[in-house]
């Protein structure tokens, strides 16, 4: 999980829309690094350590994708996926 959040980074960093709130793509890296520390963190975990870490990834990725897509011009819904028919 910590992987997936280490993808989102670059588009904090330099999104390609233009940025409307450069203070909220501040945030949305803050959130990414307090939750890589988190999990991240030495030692052993139990099972429900795993789930808790696996449940803040998964709020992370959503919340930094939130403040990226709103607070850019990037387009909210993307483009349809360009596929072959099937015969």
């Amino acid at each position: 999980m910590a992987e997936g959040l280490d993808e989102l980074r670059p588009m904090t960093l330099a999104p390609k829309a233009k940025v409307l709130d450069p203070q909220s793509l501040l945030t949305a890296r803050e959130l990414l690094d307090a939750a890589l520390a988190v999990m991240r963190r030495p030692g052993e975990r139990t099972a429900i350590e795993f789930a808790a870490d696996a449940d803040l990834g998964y709020a992370t990725s959503l919340a930094v994708l939130d403040l990226v897509k709103s607070h850019t011009d990037a387009p909210k819904v993307p483009p349809p996926r360009k596929t072959t028919p099937a015969p």
